[in-house]
């Protein structure tokens, strides 16, 4: 598996990326110096004035997505193309859970510090004009981060981004809707809890009671189920109460029921809200060309790509381009979050929170991750695998330091 390294001159000029045993030579002969290892930028001695640079041009393909986000770049010159990088960026998911915590330690405070009367609407960020969710931002802003940090080490001439053209009706029928089909609202009312009481004939589906109707969903929300007719079910208080925590449990049965659809457009969705910003965003960085999925597929399969995130981003760029081209290294980007300025930073026999690490047992078996916790009076660590394999109160001794990332982190 061939695997790349970026180089720069002396001045900081973006030159084109060369094979890492080469970039090793070179470190060797003190022609160049290491800037980063992973992955790998080099910097050589000296100011390399590369008018032949101006002929190769390097594209950037992004395959956009809720949780994982595909990047891969391809350099094409007079000769030849080649893939110098591909990844996949791991999302964060949790963004929305912890302002929901934030949300209950804010309230307290200002209800048990001293009484103050409550407010409402004062909150002016959140009212602002074509505002993003913080849990649709970040994920938008994260991708932004990477690229930028792929920026710094090599040249991108154009930018081509996968349109998410997601039909949510179509996909809510499963089938392909005339236009009149599309004026006549799936929910048989605005109110869907009317709607699917209608549809019940105004009865509990379980015991045919007419007292005391609730609607349910029959896929929890929470667990990505979608606020539509099709997933919900009537059902009296008493029926209601028993699906009480085996909501998952009793899901199938409720669907079968209904006839409904086990729906999750909490992704899709994700992925739509924020592609104005992100557009906008990349079309600064360089030129922007927007492609769709149907041609990504078709692509893939008439060059016998292999389907990953990593891989449909270079196809996406649409140079036509071989499977034996795309055998490099595929790297797992994961964005850090910002440290918090009141962390003090501790040093435990060298390591640090959130230092990449390799742990060996003593049998032999080798664990590759980031360190989560450190406890300095027993020389202790715990560490999260990139299997996310959780290690707790293990020894510092058998512990050996890969990388220390910064704000990113390649592995």
């Amino acid at each position: 598996m061939v695997e790349y390294s970026f180089v720069v001159d002396l001045s900081g000029n973006r030159l084109s990326p060369c094979n890492k045993n080469k970039a090793y030579y070179l470190i060797r002969k003190n022609k160049a110096k290491m800037l980063n290892k992973f992955p790998m930028v080099i910097q050589l001695q000296k100011i390399i004035n590369d008018d032949d640079n101006d002929d190769v041009k390097n594209y950037l393909g992004i395959d956009d997505g809720s949780k994982n986000v595909g990047l891969g770049i391809i350099q094409q010159c007079n000769t030849k193309i080649k893939t110098i990088f591909k990844g996949t960026i791991e999302l964060r998911q949790d963004v929305s859970t912890k302002m929901t915590v934030r949300k209950g330690y804010r309230k307290y405070h200002r209800y048990h510090k001293r009484y103050r009367e409550k407010r409402f609407d004062n909150r002016r960020a959140s009212k602002r004009k074509n505002r993003l969710a913080p849990s649709i931002l970040q994920k938008k802003q994260s991708i932004l981060r990477v690229v930028s940090k792929l920026l710094k080490w090599t040249k991108i001439d154009a930018v081509y981004l996968e349109d998410v053209l997601i039909d949510i009706r179509a996909m809510i029928e499963g089938k392909e809707l005339y236009k009149w089909q599309y004026q006549k609202s799936n929910r048989l009312d605005n109110n869907i809890r009317l709607a699917v009481f209608m549809r019940d004939n105004f009865e509990c589906v379980d015991c045919s009671s007419k007292i005391k109707l609730q609607m349910h969903h029959a896929k929890p929300k929470n667990s990505g189920g979608a606020d539509s007719i099709y997933n919900g079910v009537t059902l009296c208080e008493k029926c209601h109460i028993k699906t009480f925590g085996k909501e998952l449990q009793m899901m199938d049965k409720y669907l079968t029921k209904i006839k409904g659809k086990n729906l999750c457009l909490r992704h899709p969705m994700h992925v739509m809200q924020g592609k104005k910003y992100l557009q906008g965003e990349l079309g600064k960085i360089a030129p922007l060309s927007l492609t769709t999925g149907a041609d990504t597929a078709n692509h893939r399969i008439d060059w016998n790509i292999e389907k990953s995130h990593s891989n449909d981003a270079l196809v996406i760029c649409g140079t036509k381009i071989k499977s034996t081209d795309i055998n490099i290294k595929d790297w797992h980007i994961k964005p850090l979050r910002k440290k918090s300025k009141g962390d003090v930073e501790t040093i435990v026999d060298g390591f640090k929170l959130r230092d990449y690490v390799k742990y060996t047992k003593r049998n032999g078996v080798c664990y590759i991750g980031y360190i989560t916790a450190l406890y300095p009076d027993r020389k202790q660590f715990n560490m999260t695998t990139k299997d996310n394999i959780i290690l707790k109160r293990y020894g510092l001794k058998s512990l050996n330091l890969i990388s220390r990332p910064n704000s990113i982190r390649f592995s």
